[in-house]
């Protein structure tokens, strides 16, 4: 076997391991928003009445997310509910109207729609960057094996 070949193979797997991790991610977050679309598919509107601060820890640092707590009619019903995704603060105000698509077995499983559409770009943009990440890597790993 040619050595250049030989270290064209070697090089090329250890560059790209990060594009793939980036291709994974963002199908990962596709499939688990496929799920959710699946299982949550009623629409209904409703008012942001709260938002509930909550601590994380992420990558050993304090991270806050805020959980908006939304009202909305189910059935002639009213149902108040604290997402379950947490938000970054400003996203959403008291008193804001929300768009939301719930489960029909369980209404306090909802996503806000707001986000979703951004969520759903997210893990595109992440898919396409892994992809360039894996050609650079190719071509960078060929021209040094060159």
């Amino acid at each position: 076997m040619d050595d250049h070949l030989l270290f064209f193979l070697a090089l090329f797997p250890l560059l790209a391991v990060g594009g793939v991790a980036l291709i994974w991610i963002g199908m990962s977050g596709t499939r688990k928003a496929r799920r959710r679309a699946e299982r949550e598919r009623v629409r209904a509107s409703g008012t942001v009445v709260d938002m509930v601060k909550r601590l994380s820890l992420g990558r050993g640092k304090p991270l806050t997310a805020w959980h908006p707590v939304v009202e909305f009619r189910v059935e002639g019903q009213t149902l108040r509910h604290e997402s379950r995704d947490g938000y970054l603060s400003g996203q959403f105000t008291i008193g804001e109207r929300v768009e939301l698509l719930f489960d029909a077995d369980d209404p306090s499983r909802y996503h806000l729609e707001k986000l979703a559409e951004w969520e759903a770009t997210g893990d595109r943009i992440t898919i396409v960057v892994g992809i360039l990440w894996v050609v650079i890597a190719g071509i960078i790993a060929w021209l040094v094996s060159r």
